[in-house]
């Protein structure tokens, strides 16, 4: 009897092992999506009508920015930038007027040395992380700075976000003797990781430099669920803050061939006239990876940017609906930032090389 009950004991332990499991698995939705060229616009199907532009050289007055690091748009179109040279974060109202300025250089606080990136954080606040000081700064959509963490527990942090709890989410790299990892991760307002949501290596000698190393591109939805994906992979992940995956959203694509023109072009462009050391070799890849950028607009509709361009050089995005769905795909020459209802926000430079920040109220024709 005894040899019995724990038979019994271990059958109801797998049985319950294979339920948890079967629920796992058909808890994920998954769509798959074909992108092909029956649904890829044309640049005459993008309507663009230009509403505004913030910066440039402005002969006739303005504000000149130094070096755009990062901005960011809220629900009242306002725009909150980051000029990563003059080490400050601006806010500029929907007519393009200057709100305030806050930031100099230092280490005090309200002070920056590099102002990495800008994210619209908890309870209507502004996330500014910087990786010189090693900390994340709140500030109040007025101005004010409102708290200050150290993230120098994390040294090799990346970028950093938070949902509407403050839960902190962020990327970090680490390198091992032939390796480089990348993490996804969950933490606490220490920056203990919490949780490791996602990871990814790949194989590299310490003296190899990867033109196109692996990246992880993440945004946090309106809705608090995490949307992540590994730049190398064509599969957009949805999950909540648990790091639980609620939906796969897989993609079948026609791979970019990166060619020899592609290397001797961007090879100049990043390493032109520089001595290197002669040990190092650099890896370049066959194809491109399939997603240069990730991006979310306020209706949790996903675009990627891809490295497949149009013969004059415009970068097709991969558009999908809140739910994954795809689309279609359209070109664009400018890049776009940040999506808010039905205006795009881009990053561009004017003839004289002066950046400058573009509305466009835009229409996709689709078909």
């Amino acid at each position: 009897m005894v040899k019995e009950g724990k038979l019994n004991e271990k059958l109801i332990i797998l049985v319950n092992c294979l339920l948890l499991c079967t629920s796992l698995i058909f808890s994920q939705v998954v769509v798959t999506n074909k992108i092909d060229s029956k649904n890829k616009l044309k640049e005459k199907d993008v309507i663009l009508e230009k509403e505004l532009e913030l910066g440039g050289g402005l002969k006739d007055g303005g504000y000149k920015f130094e070096f755009i690091r990062s901005f960011r748009v809220d629900e009242a179109e306002n725009i909150y930038v980051i000029d990563f040279k003059a080490r400050k974060l601006l806010k500029f109202d929907k007519q393009g007027k200057l709100a305030w300025a806050q930031g100099k250089f230092g280490q005090g606080p309200g002070e920056f040395q590099l102002p990495s990136g800008i994210e619209l954080g908890k309870n209507n606040m502004l996330l500014l992380y910087d990786l010189g000081n090693k900390r994340i700064s709140y500030y109040s959509r007025e101005g004010e700075l409102k708290e200050e963490i150290s993230t120098a527990s994390q040294p090799i942090l990346h970028r950093i976000d938070d949902d509407s709890k403050g839960d902190l989410y962020g990327t970090l790299s680490l390198a091992e003797e032939a390796k480089r990892i990348r993490s996804f991760n969950k933490f606490d307002q220490k920056l203990n990781i919490v949780r490791e949501i996602y990871k990814g290596e790949i194989k590299l000698l310490p003296n190899e430099v990867n033109f196109y190393p692996l990246i992880i591109h993440f945004r946090i939805r309106s809705d608090d669920l995490i949307t992540y994906a590994n730049s190398w992979e064509y599969v957009i992940y949805l999950a909540n803050g648990n790091g639980e995956v609620k939906k796969i959203i897989r993609n079948k694509y026609k791979p970019v061939k990166y060619t020899e023109a592609d290397k001797k072009r961007e090879f100049e462009e990043q390493y032109g006239g520089r001595t290197l050391p002669p040990e190092l070799k650099f890896i370049f890849p066959d194809y491109y990876p399939p997603i240069e950028h990730l991006l979310l607009d306020d209706q949790d509709n996903i675009f990627v940017r891809t490295y497949e361009r149009t013969k004059d050089g415009a970068h097709y995005y991969d558009y999908f609906d809140a739910e994954g769905r795809y689309i279609a795909s359209f070109p664009m020459k400018e890049t776009i930032f940040c999506i808010r209802g039905d205006r795009f926000y881009t990053l561009e430079e004017d003839e004289e090389g002066y950046q400058k920040i573009v509305r466009y109220r835009y229409r996709l024709k689709l078909r």
